[in-house]
């Protein structure tokens, strides 16, 4: 038996929003907590505002929408052996 493509992408969104909860019930006031997306090499410092997960023939689609604007992509799919 394999593992099915949507278990793998579930699992994905799962540590995401694990860690976008991490970083909201952290101790202190909202705005000196970490935002979810940091980057020091590039300069990066953002909030997740919207998570979601779709699926088709083909495999899954990961979507997230940070605050600064900027939308993302991942694309979760098997490999041929």
């Amino acid at each position: 038996m394999t593992t099915q493509l949507g278990s793998i992408a579930a699992m994905i969104c799962e540590l995401i929003e694990t860690h976008m909860l991490a970083c909201e019930s952290g101790p202190g006031q909202p705005h000196d907590r970490p935002p979810h997306i940091t980057s020091e090499q590039h300069g990066t410092r953002a909030d997740i505002e919207r998570l979601s997960c779709a699926g088709d023939d083909d495999g899954y689609e990961i979507l997230l929408t940070l605050d600064d604007g900027s939308s993302f992509r991942v694309r979760v799919e098997e490999t041929a052996r």
